[in-house]
């Protein structure tokens, strides 16, 4: 007779791609694409200065959540498993404030280099980091820290 088995939740969140790589080949295929069709985003005015303004918020919020890492003595990196739930900080205004960086600093590149391919590929990347990166990183969270990460879930957007 074989007696159930408990199902043992994985030591660290089921990510296979990283997320810097993953927005990193979004840029390059989308910078492709504009190169193989000639595709290129009409310009507009201040054009550029948003493109700075949304790297410099991006690389802002970016040092903000990597000060919170450090000060909660938890990994940055979403294949390993987290000690502690971070709440504090910028994690109060968004649960994923470094990929909401990294999109940031991708649609500045795709302004700056008025680039459709950067866009569509964006668009594609969040796609991806929303039901397999993000979903995965949930999943074991729920499992970790169970009430106080249901709690802190419906207080914050997983965006913005």
């Amino acid at each position: 007779m074989r007696m159930a088995q408990e199902e043992v939740p994985p030591p660290h969140p089921d990510v296979r791609i990283p997320p810097p790589l993953l927005h990193l080949g979004g840029i390059l295929v989308g910078y492709g694409v504009d190169q193989a069709l000639h595709w290129q985003l009409p310009r507009f005015p201040g054009d550029r200065i948003l493109a700075l303004v949304l790297a410099g918020f991006a690389v802002l919020l970016l040092a903000a959540a990597l000060l919170e890492f450090i000060r909660h003595r938890t990994t940055l990196m979403p294949h390993r498993a987290a000690r502690t739930l971070i709440t504090h900080g910028v994690f109060r205004l968004t649960r994923n404030p470094i990929y909401l960086a990294f999109a940031l600093l991708n649609l500045a590149c795709a302004l700056t280099l008025a680039s459709p391919g950067m866009l569509i590929m964006l668009v594609a990347v969040i796609w991806v980091m929303q039901t397999h990166v993000i979903a995965a990183e949930e999943q074991f969270h729920q499992q970790r820290f169970g009430a106080d990460w249901q709690r802190y879930r419906q207080k914050v957007r997983r965006w913005i």
